[in-house]
């Protein structure tokens, strides 16, 4: 049986999180959003370390490029500032997009990020020059959240016109898109055999490849899921939502393990908006408007 239990609570910002990414290390990782500063932050000392950038506005996405040792960070009026860690200085400040920056993915085998914008596009680029490869138009409305499976060789984005998108990594045509949602599509994940979809209705979605490609919907929080989060090893599917739960999942029958709220868990007292599994110790990470990171352990 599976134990769930919170092994701190890391208070550094003093405004809204929205965005966090992995380090170099294990241990070691980003946090970014209202205050405009990127926190680094140790998980063995459960302390912050340094503040590694300030940003001119919000931020909402962040993408660590663990080769080159960079740090993507997206912001609010759609730019991207990229910072070379090694010599602590801005390398470049990408501009395309017209809205917020909501999501950065790494596509390591192609050598090449992905924005996703609230102006209705994503667009690619190169890496480590940085070169816009592609922009594509993906509805009317504000693209969120993407999901990279390598082994389908796939990019999902979820749309506030409520549908998914999903893009072939290949030539970044379109395969298929998931409709029918009743609501925007705010959180996207690929777990082993299926594409789980978190939507402003609250609803969570399953589009499972195994059965014929069968989507289902169940209602899983009182208000919009804002973020979704999947670890392989643990088979665990963790969702968190504006109704300030976290929530685990049994994600082969959609079963709630866990549910965290309220004081009793030492949980979130307001909306809670980014998830992270870490490859330490399998912690999972979350924050929110409460201005603080709680730090979930699961053991089995």
């Amino acid at each position: 049986m599976m134990e769930f239990k919170q092994k701190g609570i890391l208070k550094e910002h003093k405004a809204a999180i929205y965005a966090m990414c992995e380090g170099a290390e294990d241990h070691i990782f980003y946090s970014g959003g209202s205050d405009r500063y990127v926190i680094q932050w140790n998980l063995k000392t459960m302390e912050a370390e340094k503040v590694v950038s300030k940003s001119p506005t919000t931020i909402v996405s962040l993408c660590f490029l663990k080769k080159q040792n960079l740090l993507l960070i997206g912001q609010i009026e759609g730019g991207v500032h990229v910072i070379d860690l090694n010599e602590n200085k801005e390398l470049k400040y990408l501009k395309i997009h017209k809205g917020y920056v909501f999501d950065i993915v790494f596509i390591e085998e192609k050598n090449e990020v992905v924005f996703s914008s609230g102006d209705g596009t994503v667009s690619i680029w190169s890496v480590p020059d940085f070169e816009l490869l592609l922009q594509v138009k993906i509805g009317e409305g504000k693209n969120r959240k993407l999901a990279y499976s390598a082994k389908r060789e796939e990019l999902a984005v979820a749309s506030a016109d409520g549908f998914v998108q999903v893009l072939t990594t290949k030539d970044w045509s379109s395969k298929y898109s998931i409709g029918d949602l009743e609501s925007g599509a705010n959180s996207v994940i690929f777990t082993d055999d299926s594409l789980l979809i978190g939507t402003k209705n609250a609803h969570l979605h399953e589009y499972d490849f195994t059965v014929s490609n069968k989507k289902e919907g169940i209602p899983a929080h009182n208000w919009a899921i804002y973020d979704l989060a999947f670890n392989h090893q643990l088979n665990l599917l963790v969702s968190g939502s504006r109704d300030k739960t976290v929530k685990f999942w049994n994600p082969n029958d959609l079963s709630v393990l866990k549910r965290l709220e309220g004081f009793k868990d030492k949980a979130h007292t307001h909306s809670v908006n980014a998830l992270l599994w870490t490859q330490f110790d399998h912690l999972l990470l979350s924050a929110g408007d409460d201005k603080t990171i709680r730090v979930w352990q699961v053991k089995l």
